[in-house]
C-alpha cells in the first residue's frame, strides 16, 4: 500500500492491525440495567461519549450507549403520548410519558436509540485501513473484540487521526500534498452552517443537532462566532433537569464549569481557522485540543472592510503542539481563528478520514456497501 520499497521500508499507517492501536487501553463499560444517570456519569468521568452496555445475564453486550441516544430520547420524552389513546411518532411511542426524571430510567431502554452510533465490533486482525473506511461513512467507533463476550478496546475515529498525524513518516508522497492544501482547496468550506444564538432553548438546539445529523453547533452573536454547544454537552442535562429549559449559554457554562472543576482548567475556548489553514495545521490542532471538529471562520473585516490586522501578519507567528513528534509552524494572521469570527464551514473527523480514504491507494470506498457491519 505504501509507495516506498525495498528491505526495512516502514509499513503504511493503514496497514497496521487495529488491536496495535487499542493495546494499553482500559475499556469503560456500563451494566444495561444502570440508570441513564449512572451511564452520563461514566460518560463525564472519562471524558467519553459513548460507552458499550453489558448485559450480566447473558454475559453479552447489547448496544451502545451514545450521546445522541440520550438527546434523541429526550426531544422523544417531550413528545411521548399523553395517554394511551393518543397518536405520536415512532420513537415518541417507544417511551412513555415521564412520571419520573429521566435520569432514573433504565440506560439499556435507550441504547442505540439514535441510530447513529450503534455497537459495531471488529476482529483484532481488522486492518485500520478497513475501519478507517467505517469511519468515513460516519461511524465514530468501534469496538475491537478480544473474543465474543470480552472487548479488547474501543478504536474510535479521533485514535486513527491521531495515530496517522504520529506516523505521517510513513505516509504517501499525495497523503503529504494533502496535509500541506488548504481548507478552501479540499473543498471543505462550505459557508452553508447551521448557527444559534446563545440564547437559543436547549430543547431547540437539540431539535437541530439531531433533524442535521449534526454533533454541535456555533453559538453566533451579530454573525459573529461567541461559542460552540456539543453534544458532549448533553450528557450534563441528566444530572440537571432544570437545564432542560435554560438556554444553549447556561447549558455550556454549566459544563464547562464541570469540566474545569475535573480538569482543573477552564475550557472554554472555540477551536477554529480560516479557510486558508492547511490539513496539517488543523490536524495538530485538533490533536493538541482533543476536539472532534473546528469550525471554519473568517475575520468578519475581510468581508465589512479592508482594516488591517493591529499586528503585523511578520510578527503573528507561533506554533502548535500535537503531543506528537511534529510540531507545526503556524502564521496566525494565516491559519488561525479568532474570537467574533464570521463561521463559514465546519471540518470534523469524518471529513478528514474521507479526504484521507479517498487518496489511499487501493480500492476506493464502495457506497453501498456497509462496512461497519464487520463483525
Amino acid at each position: 500500500m505504501s509507495d516506498r520499497t525495498g528491505l526495512g521500508a516502514p509499513r503504511h499507517w493503514l496497514l497496521t492491525a487495529a488491536q496495535d492501536l487499542v493495546d494499553t487501553q482500559k475499556v469503560v463499560q456500563v451494566d444495561s440495567r444502570a440508570t441513564i444517570e449512572e451511564a452520563c456519569d461514566a460518560l463525564i468521568e472519562h471524558s467519553i461519549q459513548s460507552v458499550p452496555l453489558y448485559d450480566a445475564h447473558s454475559h453479552s453486550y447489547v448496544g451502545m450507549f451514545d450521546v445522541h441516544d440520550l438527546a434523541a430520547f429526550i426531544l422523544a420524552r417531550r413528545s411521548a403520548p399523553a395517554s394511551h389513546g393518543e397518536t405520536g411518532s415512532p420513537l415518541s411511542r417507544r417511551v412513555r410519558e415521564p412520571s419520573e426524571p429521566v435520569a432514573n430510567d433504565l440506560v439499556g431502554r435507550i441504547s442505540d436509540l439514535s441510530h447513529l452510533n450503534p455497537f459495531y465490533s471488529v476482529v483484532p486482525e481488522t486492518t485500520v485501513a478497513q475501519v478507517a473506511q467505517v469511519f468515513a461513512k460516519g461511524a465514530h467507533r468501534v469496538a475491537v473484540m478480544q473474543s465474543d463476550r470480552e472487548i479488547r478496546g474501543i478504536l474510535s475515529q479521533a485514535r486513527v487521526v491521531r495515530y496517522f498525524f504520529e506516523h505521517s513518516d510513513t505516509a504517501t508522497a499525495i497523503e503529504h500534498q494533502l496535509l500541506d492544501t488548504s481548507l478552501e482547496k479540499l473543498g471543505l468550506v462550505t459557508r452553508d452552517v447551521v448557527c444559534v444564538s446563545p440564547d437559543t432553548p436547549v430543547l431547540k438546539a437539540l431539535s437541530l443537532l439531531e433533524s442535521h445529523r449534526m454533533s454541535s453547533l456555533p453559538l453566533v452573536d451579530n454573525e459573529q462566532l461567541v461559542g460552540s454547544l456539543s453534544l458532549s454537552d448533553v450528557k450534563h442535562l441528566a444530572r440537571n433537569r432544570q437545564l432542560t429549559r435554560a438556554s444553549c449559554r447556561e447549558l455550556v457554562q454549566a459544563a464547562r464549569y464541570v469540566q474545569g472543576l475535573r480538569e482543573g482548567q477552564d475550557k472554554a475556548a472555540v477551536f477554529s481557522a480560516r479557510p486558508q489553514a492547511s490539513l496539517r495545521y488543523v490536524l495538530a490542532k485538533l490533536i493538541a485540543t482533543g476536539a472532534h471538529r473546528i469550525w471554519i471562520s473568517e475575520a468578519v473585516s475581510s468581508v465589512t472592510s479592508s482594516v488591517e490586522p493591529s499586528t503585523p501578519a511578520s510578527n503573528r507567528r507561533a506554533s502548535v503542539s500535537s503531543a506528537s513528534s511534529q510540531t507545526v509552524p503556524v502564521d496566525l494572521a494565516k491559519y488561525a481563528g479568532e474570537f467574533g469570527d464570521r463561521v463559514c464551514g465546519v471540518v470534523s473527523l469524518t471529513d478528514i478520514l474521507r479526504v484521507l480514504m479517498d487518496s489511499a491507494p487501493g480500492p476506493r470506498l464502495d457506497p453501498d456497501y456497509n462496512y461497519a457491519s464487520m463483525d
